[in-house]
């Protein structure tokens, strides 16, 4: 199926990557800075580093402060934000169409010019402890924390995003600095602007900002998950929780454009995953509020994974529902109406999410830097309807294997 798209990639003369999606029709304008760098390119000895520059980027450039930097968006009613994963660290804003010229101005700004005091650094190593303290107190973020450590034994994949409290301790400027110098070049990063502006308009916007941002480009030396899935376990005791959570979870391979095909049957084995928790463990047993499962992929990892949040005493009866719901995708147990039915409800998910412009920005950024491809999050809603009942059973055969999966139980301690 050939599906015509809207968004237009242009490379300006030192190498930064522009993808714009130009929408008329729409008030407000989502524009992110994307750079190929997350955790899993990290020294591990400063695990969190990547994020920790993510935020010195806050800290004042060389024509405006931190406290400008902050109240520009808060004063336009920009949703401003950033976020550091795996394999991408993004910086973000959503705007009012009329106020495009100044987000892109506060963005490179940010990335061109920030001159990290030495002063705030160490300001703000403790917010950035507080952070990760804030995602171990919540028993869903610590999960997914620790799902890749239970698959990935030696990828990086396994190393927390935010780093823990003694890396964050150890980080030094110079660290940080390392990382901004070496992959903060205008090859390794994209500019996406999807909404209310003309193509021509967005992109003379970008060169008027970006055109003087030079810097040697340093590509990373990434490798591919190459670990065969074993049966492995981790229980977490943590004190101050009463609910138990488990997870089980998969090893996929990572992703790139080529892989189309299987990146949206895999969206959609998890889609029809989800759907059967909900009815098995939710409504007919009563034993959970949010059984769910998702797919996580990478350019070099991938995992999908079924979670749920039990009462103690309802684990052990959590996790064979969950197996058996498994072992039925992995025996081929689907029908073509369930198929269908997953496929549409999907797809009109994709068709009402090209209305948000903040969101569609992200969603273009990482399916660049992630997958080498630039419209994959614009066709999706179209190429999921190309999925068969025999690619659904063909990939839940080559991921699923109920004797080797991977379980993370995360338990109160007494």
């Amino acid at each position: 199926m050939t599906v015509s798209v809207k968004t237009k990639l242009f490379t300006l003369d030192n190498g930064l990557r522009v993808a714009i999606y130009p929408a008329p029709q729409y008030q407000t304008v989502g524009v992110a800075v994307g750079v190929r760098y997350g955790s899993i390119d990290e020294d591990p000895r400063v695990s969190g580093a990547a994020h920790y520059l993510e935020h010195m980027l806050f800290k004042g450039t060389r024509k405006r402060t931190w406290q400008e930097i902050n109240d520009i968006p808060r004063n336009l009613g920009m949703m401003r934000n950033a976020f550091t994963d795996k394999e991408t660290t993004t910086y973000f804003l959503g705007a009012y169409k009329g106020y495009l010229n100044k987000a892109i101005d506060l963005l490179s700004d940010q990335i061109m010019n920030s001159t990290f005091p030495k002063k705030e650094f160490e300001l703000e190593r403790g917010p950035i402890i507080n952070e990760n303290l804030i995602n171990d107190d919540s028993p869903i973020y610590m999960f997914y924390d620790f799902l890749p450590k239970v698959l990935y034994k030696k990828h990086p994949a396994r190393l927390p995003t935010g780093g823990d409290e003694a890396s964050i301790r150890r980080t030094d400027l110079q660290d940080v600095l390392k990382i901004y110098d070496r992959y903060y070049s205008p090859q390794n990063m994209l500019v996406t602007i999807y909404g209310g502006v003309s193509t021509e308009k967005a992109l003379a916007t970008v060169k008027k900002h970006f055109s003087g941002f030079e810097r040697k480009y340093n590509a990373q030396k990434r490798i591919q998950a190459k670990e065969k899935q074993v049966k492995s376990e981790i229980t977490v005791l943590k004190k101050g929780i009463k609910q138990t959570r488990i997870g089980i979870g998969f090893k996929t391979k990572g992703f790139a454009e080529a892989h189309t095909k299987e990146y949206l049957t895999v969206s959609l084995i998890s889609e029809i995953l989800s759907r059967r928790l909900f009815d098995e463990v939710r409504e007919k047993r009563g034993l959970s509020y949010d059984p769910r499962a998702s797919y996580s992929a990478y350019g070099t990892f991938g995992f999908m994974a079924a979670a749920a949040g039990v009462e103690p005493k309802n684990l052990q009866r959590a996790k064979e529902t969950i197996l058996k719901e498994f072992e039925k995708l992995q025996d081929g147990e689907i029908d073509r109406d369930e198929v269908k039915n997953r496929k549409t409800g999907l797809s009109i998910r994709f068709l009402t999410g090209r209305e948000d412009t903040l969101g569609m920005a992200l969603s273009i950024s990482e399916s660049y830097l992630l997958y080498n491809s630039i419209a994959l999050a614009e066709k999706m809603p179209e190429l999921i309807r190309e999925v068969s009942l025999d690619d659904v059973r063909k990939y839940c055969a080559k991921y699923i294997d109920v004797d080797r999966y991977g379980l993370v139980i995360l338990k109160p301690k007494e």
